[in-house]
């Protein structure tokens, strides 16, 4: 099994320090060097420590996987409020609008001041804007949140990499164990 040229995957020996002997981390190592010096080779690790590896790389796949659709979700949200905010124009003020009250309950009303709106900017906090201002800062949390979802997405790729050059090796070495089984069974 080689990993993917500029890919060095092995296991972190457990530091003396940690107190979890039996912890046993992915190490990625650098594109010009060796993987980390307190490393093992995948092909030297125990199924036992590969498996650990598998489960922790699992969270970890999951735990991005969330992460990226909550980014974009919020990222389809500012997207919703910027097209709102497109609406806001002089010529539709004093027209019949339907206000959400929740994701499903309504209320009629009619649109006055569309000059500024509240805009939520956090931890409960809301500021007036004119809606100029209004449309910038959605468009600077849709750029931000697109960003922050590329980035997890990228890391999302080298997990699974990871997650599937440990299957292999786990695979590989399952081959090899059967491979002795049926060996012993023949000589004797």
């Amino acid at each position: 099994l080689k990993p993917p040229k500029g890919l060095k995957l092995a296991l972190r020996r457990p530091s003396s320090r940690s107190g979890r002997g039996c912890e046993h981390r992915a190490a990625m190592g650098d594109n010009e060097g060796d993987p980390p010096q307190d490393s093992v080779p995948l092909t030297q690790a125990s199924m036992q420590q590969l498996n650990t590896v598998k489960q922790q790389l699992e969270q970890e796949i999951k735990s991005l996987l969330q992460n990226n659709e909550a980014l974009r979700d919020a990222e389809g949200r500012f997207k919703h409020s910027w097209d709102a905010l497109n609406s806001l124009i002089p010529e539709n003020e004093g027209k019949s609008i339907l206000v959400p009250i929740t994701s499903s309950l309504y209320i009629d009303a009619k649109m006055k001041d569309n000059d500024k709106v509240m805009v939520d900017v956090g931890t409960g906090y809301y500021i007036e804007m004119s809606v100029d201002k209004a449309k910038n800062f959605c468009n600077k949390r849709t750029k931000m949140l697109a960003d922050n979802a590329t980035k997890v997405e990228k890391m999302l790729k080298e997990k699974r990499k990871y997650y599937e050059m440990v299957t292999q090796t786990m695979q590989m070495k399952y081959e090899v164990m059967q491979q002795n089984i049926e060996k012993q069974k023949a000589g004797k």
